[in-house]
């Protein structure tokens, strides 16, 4: 397992996250890492060799909150750490990025990294939000939509952390990925708690689908028409081997155990942004919180477009019936 997964009983234990009344009596900011190996194929390993350990020390440490990301640059790819802490706390753990660093050379090689601290969190309510918080709120659905994404980004970050380890083959992590992406659809329509948001059984699988494929083609401009019709046909040969390579991952109890927290963390999300009148569409929060995470994976768009595919010809009777002819 993950050292993120690992650490977390150890998180409750020794640092519990301290309750609201106590959040407001300090100063929170967001402080964020960027890494850029000079091999551009590195990324995997800064996440398992300096991310996996930063964001578990500043778990361990009492973070609010402790993320990663991608950027996908095929000319210059590097991570980006997100952490919500106190000053005292990214102190240290800039201190400990440095070690992490320096202890990683040989491995990795020269690692360049660079920090922002984009301000106070909450802002303050007589103060502009400085622009990446701005579009944050803007994204999410305001403070609140912030807390509950950063909640099911931990869940997302750890199993990312666990499926760059797991499956250093991309071919055997996109199999993965397209599971995922399926998962998180039919958790947002058939999950336990679904009938209780109109909105998440308020459109048709066929409509999501139609708008994530639209989503991930959307960088090819005028020309994102023709793209998702020729990437539609040429993939759909494609569609029964990639099956079963999603159920040859499929059958792995680990995988299994991954998948259902991951249905779980986006039930919960989405029932608990419903209560909280997030305004945003169920459609629009399941679908970023898959991308965030084949993001993670280090799966770009391009890519994504065609295991939505995948994820879309996918269903449970499907699943079944695959595991009783490869049983």
């Amino acid at each position: 397992m993950s050292q993120l997964a690992s650490t977390k009983p150890a998180v409750r234990q020794q640092a519990p996250r301290e309750s609201t009344s106590t959040q407001k009596t300090r100063t929170l900011r967001w402080w964020v890492l960027t890494i850029k190996p000079m091999q551009k194929d590195y990324c995997d390993a800064v996440v398992g060799h300096v991310v996996t350990p930063l964001v578990a020390q500043a778990r361990l440490w009492g973070a609010e909150r402790g993320t990663f990301a991608r950027n996908l640059d095929p000319k210059r790819p590097q991570v980006e750490v997100h952490v919500l802490a106190s000053d005292d706390v990214v102190n240290r753990l800039r201190t400990f990025a440095l070690a992490l660093t320096r202890q990683s050379a040989d491995l990795l090689g020269d690692l360049e990294t660079s920090e922002v601290q984009p301000g106070c969190y909450p802002p303050r309510h007589d103060e502009q939000p400085l622009p990446r918080i701005e579009a944050a709120l803007a994204k999410y659905g305001g403070i609140q939509g912030i807390a509950l994404t950063l909640e099911v980004s931990e869940v997302s970050c750890d199993l990312a952390a666990w499926a760059i380890g797991r499956f250093p083959n991309t071919n055997t992590r996109s199999a993965l990925a397209a599971l995922l992406l399926f998962d998180a659809c039919h958790s947002m329509m058939y999950g336990p708690r679904s009938a209780l948001w109109p909105d998440r059984k308020a459109l048709s699988w066929d409509y999501y689908w139609d708008s994530h494929l639209r989503s991930s083609t959307a960088a090819f401009g005028d020309r994102a028409a023709h793209a998702r019709t020729s990437l539609t046909r040429a993939l759909a040969p494609r569609i029964v081997p990639a099956h079963r390579s999603m159920i040859a991952v499929a059958s792995e109890p680990s995988v299994e155990n991954w998948r259902k927290r991951w249905v779980r963390a986006i039930d919960s999300y989405l029932y608990r942004a419903d209560k909280s009148r997030i305004s945003r569409s169920a459609q629009h929060l399941a679908m970023i919180q898959s991308r965030h995470l084949l993001n993670r994976l280090g799966i770009p768009l391009r890519d994504e477009a065609a295991l939505g595919l995948y994820a879309r010809a996918w269903s449970k009777e499907r699943e079944e019936e695959l595991v009783r002819m490869h049983s």
